[in-house]
């Protein structure tokens, strides 16, 4: 079943549950990929900043 687009400020026209529940799922996947993305750039900063005060860097497996 495909949701059609809705308007969160329409206060005459309320979503559906599935509307909301899809609404629901796509901010959520859009919030993994940021913190995935923000992981990685994280764990870059701080291989450069390990490898910058010259400790040795062993990666885990």
């Amino acid at each position: 079943m495909k949701s059609q687009n809705f308007d969160l400020n329409d206060i005459t026209h309320e979503p559906s549950d599935e509307q909301l529940d899809a609404l629901m799922e796509a901010v959520a996947t859009e919030v993994r990929k940021h913190a995935q993305t923000a992981r990685e750039q994280l764990m870059i900063r701080l291989r450069a900043d390990i490898m910058a005060i010259g400790l040795p860097f062993q990666p885990q497996a």
